[in-house]
């Protein structure tokens, strides 16, 4: 019986394949633009974070602002509670509360004043209420004030800075940074209507009759502190346009009634 033989098992080595220099080619430039897709979507991120909290900054500063502003104008006039006479059930209040003096038509206390700024320039608002001797009363600065029966407050915008200047202090401190402009109007109620009014055009009035003020709008320009920001030109204070320079601006109004105007 003839022997067959067996198969060899050595196998001839197979030819190994590549990539060709054009399939090689194509794989780079995949990658290169997955890396340039990544890196665009970085900066995209980075730029809209960035104009995100540039925003959020603004509004907390102006409600920060407001805030401040607000808390004083409401407080314009209040005067602290004195003890009546014997026998007396009238309520009285303090009457060595001056304010800016009187209108000598109506015999009332000033308890503001303002003025405009030059050519669309901030304004300047003062506010005054009563001290307490019980409670201490604090001007705008948290410092008790220097002149008894009087808290006077001064607010300002000096390069860029919301300032005020309390009766505790000989000099202004900044209250916020970033406020472009400051602008003021004065409520005045005739018939059914109330009406505002520029500083100017109270006191070219004689005498000027800041105690028949019964409200106070306030507006306020606030810019961001990053010049890459995607923006648009915005509307000031009073209507005039404002270029984009790459800064978030915010441009806000608020009115606060004065409580004690009358007192």
């Amino acid at each position: 019986m003839p022997i067959r033989s067996l198969p060899s098992l050595k196998t001839s080595p197979s030819r190994q394949s590549g990539v060709s220099l054009i399939e090689l080619l194509i794989g780079i430039a995949i990658g290169l633009l997955v890396v340039v897709a990544a890196i665009g979507s970085l900066v995209y991120t980075r730029t809209s974070s960035t104009a995100v909290g540039d925003s959020s900054r603004l509004q907390q500063d102006a409600s920060t602002a407001f805030r401040v502003l607000g808390h004083h104008i409401r407080q314009g006039g209040a005067r602290r509670i004195v003890a009546a006479p014997l026998g007396n059930t009238n309520v009285e209040f303090n009457s060595a509360y001056g304010g800016f003096g009187t209108n000598p038509n109506t015999g009332s206390t000033l308890v503001l004043q303002g003025t405009d700024g030059a050519a669309n320039a901030p304004d300047t608002l003062q506010m005054s209420y009563d001290t307490d001797p019980v409670v201490q009363s604090v001007d705008c600065l948290g410092a008790a004030s220097l002149v008894a029966n009087n808290v006077q407050n001064t607010f300002s915008v000096v390069n860029n800075e919301l300032q005020c200047l309390g009766s505790g202090s000989a000099t202004a401190f900044a209250l916020l940074q970033g406020v472009e402009d400051f602008q003021v109007w004065y409520g005045f109620r005739t018939g059914d209507n109330l009406q505002y009014q520029t500083a100017t055009t109270i006191s070219a009035a004689a005498p000027a009759p800041w105690d028949q003020v019964e409200t106070v709008q306030v507006c306020l320009r606030l810019a961001g502190e990053l010049t890459n920001n995607p923006g648009a030109a915005v509307t000031g204070c009073n209507g005039e346009n404002i270029a984009n320079d790459g800064r978030i601006r915010r441009v806000l109004f608020r009115v606060f009634n004065i409580r004690n105007q009358g007192l």
